[in-house]
């Protein structure tokens, strides 16, 4: 906060400041006291927040400034969210994302290693979410599972659940 010393805090600086030596008089003239030693540290005190006043006082009064603030934030929050999970959903093709939930089910079913089957077990391979037990190409072009040769490790199983905890949150 950009703070402004107007005339009326420099006069109560003044007046606090004129006090204050007045009290210090006083205790070097003799007259000893625990009221005037408290008052003179009081008043200290008092000289040692008055420029923080302004930041006490917009603090009380300006709570709506807080909310606007903590408003923008969560805002800002929330677009980030959005464009994530967006990303998330974008990050791979429907029929690419279907054949890594069919490998990690255990049972693919019957297959044939056609090209977009095989351009996809080799994505998901670079991308690294499955493993193959053998190479790729020595898997059989047609069998009843193809789970027997690839297996969805740990990486590709929470992209599965995050992918699904996305498409959940958007329905």
């Amino acid at each position: 906060m950009n703070q402004d010393y107007s005339t009326k805090w420099w006069a109560a600086f003044t007046c606090i400041a004129f006090l204050e030596a007045i009290l210090l008089v006083m205790l070097l003239s003799g007259q000893n006291s625990i009221q005037l030693l408290f008052a003179i540290i009081l008043i200290a005190f008092l000289l040692f927040l008055l420029p923080r006043l302004d930041d006490v006082i917009s603090m009380t009064f300006d709570r709506g400034s807080f909310e606007n603030k903590i408003n923008g934030v969560n805002k800002k929050i929330g677009t980030a969210k959005t464009r994530v999970d967006k990303l998330i959903l974008l990050s791979m093709s429907k029929p690419t994302y279907e054949t890594l939930k069919k490998i990690n089910s255990g049972n693919f079913g019957a297959y044939k290693m056609s090209e977009s089957l095989e351009r996809d077990v080799y994505h998901l391979l670079d991308l690294g979410y499955i493993n193959s037990i053998e190479k790729i190409r020595s898997i059989p072009y047609e069998g009843n599972n193809l789970s027997e040769y690839l297996k969805v490790n740990d990486t590709g199983k929470q992209f599965i659940d995050l992918r699904k905890s996305v498409e959940e949150d958007n329905k």
